[in-house]
């Protein structure tokens, strides 16, 4: 196995997408983007809306809502599965996101025998573009 020779890594994610951006000797550079498998609109084949099957007024559902949280759960499961897989191996972690995704990775790696000498920490933010998210980075580590 090659040592990595970053050890820090900053993680800007939401439920879609992720930026991996290594920093090193005050050089923070964007090393992957990661798309998420997740999709916020799942519909069955046919299906309008979750009303529709079983009939056009509102006091009916179609009893799908449950399957189709599971199976956003699956896909975001395997989203931080992938992110955990890429993460392995880094010593300090800085997760930095808008919504609640960033938590979860960060239960999910903190529940990990594998990151427990890393550092994990977690920063709120909005969308940033690639050299406010690279500046972020390098700002965060160099202060630290």
């Amino acid at each position: 196995m090659i040592k990595n020779p970053i050890t820090q890594i900053g993680v800007w994610l939401d439920q879609s997408k992720a930026y991996l951006i290594g920093y090193k000797n005050g050089v923070a550079q964007l090393l992957e983007t990661i798309d998420s498998p997740y999709s916020s609109h799942f519909r069955e084949a046919g299906e309008g809306s979750d009303h529709t099957k079983f009939g056009p007024g509102t006091h009916y559902t179609s009893g799908n809502e449950n399957r189709k949280h599971n199976i956003a759960e699956n896909e975001l499961n395997e989203y931080f599965k992938l992110l955990e897989d890429k993460l392995t191996g880094y010593n300090d972690i800085l997760l930095i996101g808008p919504g609640t995704a960033k938590e979860r990775l960060r239960k999910k790696l903190s529940d990990n025998q594998k990151f427990a000498a890393s550092l994990i920490h977690t920063k709120t933010s909005d969308r940033l573009s690639d050299n406010q998210l690279l500046e972020y980075v390098r700002v965060f580590y160099k202060n630290t």
